[in-house]
């Protein structure tokens, strides 16, 4: 089973998590490391960072989680710039959801609009 849990950050965002029974976890658009290392240090063991877009309120906590937990970062190439990658995708793209999980996986959409290089899962 798969659970989805938002981490309430800043004042009008939230940092997701979507984590198997294991604890085997993905975290999108860690913008604030402490909210995610908080959660993490709970049980939960992430295993990708998924960035969508560029802003600081989405990548500024990117460096600290990958730092502490060695999550691959997945993210448009255009986010190269902005935020070290390790695995870039492109529109089509499908991506496990978490690795060994089986048949869950994310299908990558580029989504322009709120920014060029936005995507969505």
């Amino acid at each position: 089973m798969l659970s989805l849990r938002p981490l309430p950050a800043f004042e009008d965002n939230y940092i997701w998590t979507l984590a198997d029974d294991d604890g085997r976890a993905i975290v999108v658009d860690p913008g604030d490391a402490d909210v995610v290392l908080r959660e993490m240090d709970a049980g939960l063991k992430p295993v990708a960072i998924l960035v969508t877009h560029h802003h600081p309120d989405h990548i500024g906590g990117v460096e600290a989680c990958r730092a502490r937990y060695g999550a691959k970062v997945v993210g448009h190439a255009a986010l190269a710039s902005s935020v070290r990658l390790d695995l870039t995708v492109k529109d089509g793209d499908w991506l496990p959801l978490v690795p060994g999980l089986g048949d869950w996986n994310l299908q990558v959409l580029h989504t322009p609009g709120h920014t060029q290089d936005s995507i969505s899962l």
